[in-house]
Order: structure tokens, then sequence, then C-alpha cells
């Protein structure tokens, strides 16, 4: 196992992967939008609110039982409005193709602790066909809910409106690229790691140490010839040097 790396030497490998990394990262961050924005469909979500209460009742007039018993309402009429005699009705009325479980999935509801509002969002590809959906379904309800229920008890506080230049919901178009950013630059990262370690050449003085025994004294930096007179002059004296038998210099 190779030695334990000093901050000095983490950095140099780091910098010896660099091509490697960036590579990695704008190329992973480039597919992930390329797939967004090319591949994936935008799912638009349009939502409306009900409120549960008997209908002429007060608010300040309501008992602690008239509470209670319109929070026991809300919990039923979530659980109709994925019903399949519901979302039948809701299907004839907009004339749609889809089944009944494709048009459950695109509906959830809401409500907040001790509340008697549902919230009712509604997900399509097709932002005004969210909205119809939304809509239709709060109206089938309220009118089911008199002849099946015999009670009156929902009262539509907002309808979905039709945006004309809506933001689609999903996909998170900054969210995820910046994930694909952090997931690919931290993989980059990994892997110059990775090679490093699987790397045998000896590349630290460190390593000299630990497996040759030798002591580190210093390194001789290798000089690069130039153009300059310094250089000519170097190369001529040891070219005599070479052909005399004297010191050279003497």
């Amino acid at each position: 196992m190779k030695e334990n790396f000093n901050f000095r030497e983490l950095v140099a490998i780091l910098r010896k992967r660099t091509v490697l990394i960036l590579v990695l990262t704008i190329g992973v961050t480039l597919i992930s939008g390329i797939i967004q924005f090319f591949m994936l469909t935008p799912i638009y979500q349009a939502s409306t609110q009900i409120l549960v209460h008997q209908v002429g009742e007060k608010k300040g007039n309501a008992t602690f039982s008239d509470i209670q018993i319109n929070l026991q309402y809300t919990r039923t009429f979530q659980a109709l409005m994925k019903n399949p005699v519901i979302l039948e009705r809701v299907r004839d009325e907009l004339d749609l193709k889809e089944s009944i479980g494709s048009l459950s999935g695109k509906i959830m509801t809401s409500t907040e602790s001790e509340s008697e509002i549902i919230n009712i969002s509604v997900q399509d590809e097709n932002q005004k066909k969210a909205a119809e959906i939304a809509n239709t379904l709060t109206a089938v309800l309220k009118k089911e809910i008199k002849q099946i229920m015999k009670t009156d008890r929902i009262t539509v506080l907002s309808k979905a409106d039709i945006v004309e230049s809506p933001t689609p919901i999903k996909p998170n178009y900054k969210l995820n690229l910046l994930l694909s950013f952090g997931a690919a630059l931290m993989t980059g990262i990994a892997l110059a790691f990775f090679l490093d370690f699987i790397d045998d050449t000896v590349a630290r003085p460190s390593q000299v140490e630990k497996e040759a025994g030798f002591i580190y004294l210093g390194s001789i930096e290798q000089l690069k010839n130039n153009n300059s007179g310094f250089g000519d002059d170097h190369n001529s004296n040891m070219r005599m040097k070479s052909g005399r038998s004297e010191p050279f210099g003497s």
C-alpha cells in the first residue's frame, strides 16, 4: 500500500490529471444538458383547492364536533378523487384516451395537518390538459358527493389557471445540471487518485526513501538549451574538455 500523501502531493496529483478531470466534468455536464433539453419531455402542473365544510356553516359558529366531521370527510374525499367511478366520469367529460390507472397517476392530493383544505395537483405533458383535468375533477367530485353521500360539503377555493408561458415542474434543469456537474467532478477527482494509486512509477522523493532506503538530499533540475551565448559557450567548452587530458579550466 502506498504511503500517506501530504497536501502538496495531493495537489500535484490533481494538477497531473487536470485534463482528465476537466474532460470528464464538462463531458458529463454537456451530455446531461442535452438529454434534459432535447430528449426529456417537460411535465407541467396545474393546481386547485377545495374547502370541506357544510354549506351555510359559518366559521365562527362551527363547533369542535363539526370540525372533526369535516376532517373525516376530507380524508374520504381524498380517497374518492382517485376512485375509478369519479375518474371514469372525468375521462368521459374530457374525452380522454388514457386508462384510469394512467389518469390516477397524474393526480396528487394533499392536506395540512388538521386542515379542511384539500390541495389537488395534476401533472401532464400539456399544461392546458392538466388544468382541465384538475377543474373537471373538482366539479365531478362535487356533483357525485351530492348523489352518493347526500351532502354538500365542497367549496372550490381556487381553480387551475392556464398560463400562457408555463414553467415545467419536471425536469428541474438547474438542479439536475448542478448535480451532474458535482457528480462528474467528484468522479474525476476519485479517478485521478485511483490512477495514481495503481501507478507503480516512482514519482515522489518519499517513494525513493521508502522503497529503496536512500536518503533524499535534493534534486537537480534539468537545464534546457536555448539560443543564448551561454549555451553555445557551454557546449563548446564541453567538447573541448572531452578532447584534452588536463582538467577543464586549467
